[in-house]
């Protein structure tokens, strides 16, 4: 889990070269071998975009809630 803006910028960077890697794959891999390296790989970038998705949307959470009616401002 994301929790400081270091830790996103890094988990960013890290997507960044996870799909490098994955571009440079495809050019020395046979074509059928390529979709079983792929998988894993794809797999974390998923989870890292997610967990950037939710640090940088987790804000936006919490001033709906607070906006909500029935919510009371003090």
């Amino acid at each position: 889990m994301i929790q400081t803006e270091d830790q996103m910028l890094l988990a960013g960077q890290s997507v960044a070269n996870l799909r490098q890697v994955l571009v440079e794959a495809r050019k020395v891999h046979a074509q059928q071998d390529y979709p079983r390296l792929a998988e894993p790989i794809l797999f974390e970038i998923q989870k890292r975009e997610q967990e950037i998705f939710e640090y940088l949307s987790s804000d936006l959470e919490q001033l709906k809630a607070s906006q909500s009616p029935g919510c009371t401002h003090e």
